[in-house]
């Protein structure tokens, strides 16, 4: 986990099902889709997945292609046994190809990787 400061505000968002998935991704909180993300991500901590779902559709409602909200909301599915829709939002992030990738991670090796690969192990593990 990491603390929050309001000039670079990050989230991130670590999975675990049965076996170390990852899910974790930070960006900067420059804009409201990104401020709900990093809500979603502090409910999504403390294992308030119905909150956390509810901010990051919010988020998705403002921008449809945030693939930082794409992929929690994913963990969020995934963590709640909607393995479906877990898939979908994985999927979305694949054919979306964003650039970005997770600057920090709680999980060990998924720091620099790129969103979509996260994305695609963890559709691997569902």
């Amino acid at each position: 986990m990491m603390k929050v400061n309001r000039q670079f505000t990050a989230v991130v968002v670590c999975g675990v099902l049965m076996i170390a998935l990852l899910g974790c991704a930070t960006a900067p909180a420059e804009s409201p889709d990104m401020d709900l993300t990093n809500q979603a991500f502090a409910a999504l901590s403390k294992g308030e997945y119905e909150k956390a779902e509810a901010l990051l559709e919010v988020a998705l409602s403002i921008n449809p292609e945030n693939p930082y909200a794409l992929l929690n909301l994913g963990v969020v599915y995934q963590q709640t046994g909607r393995i479906e829709q877990a898939r979908d939002m994985y999927v979305k992030i694949v054919l979306l190809n964003p650039p970005d990738t997770a600057d920090e991670s709680n999980v060990p090796g998924a720091r620099g990787k790129k969103i979509v690969d996260i994305a695609k192990e963890n559709l691997e593990h569902i």
